[in-house]
């Protein structure tokens, strides 16, 4: 298997977790109330925002040609690493 689609398929499974992750977070927020989620909503917005950020890019890393991948790579690898600090804060705040 090529070293991109290797890539894209680890990080594919990475992302999954991290969904998994937020769905989680989004759960015991709600499992608080209305009053817990309004004061955090922002947040959770956030934290969607940066995972369909990731996803995007890592769409474009998929579909990006060889001459690209560099660039695509390190665009992914930057909206990963938001994604996974925004994950981690929000495990603390929840």
């Amino acid at each position: 298997m090529p070293e991109h689609e290797k890539f894209t398929k680890q990080m594919e499974e990475q992302l999954k977790h991290f969904k998994e992750k937020i769905d989680a977070t989004k759960a015991k927020a709600e499992n608080r109330g209305q009053e817990f989620i309004k004061g955090y909503e922002q947040d959770l917005e956030k934290l969607e925002s940066k995972y369909e950020l990731a996803r995007y890019k890592l769409t474009l890393l998929r579909k990006g040609g060889k001459s690209a991948w560099s660039e695509l790579k390190t665009g992914f690898e930057n909206a990963f690493h938001d994604l996974k600090e925004a994950v981690g804060k929000a495990k603390e705040k929840f």
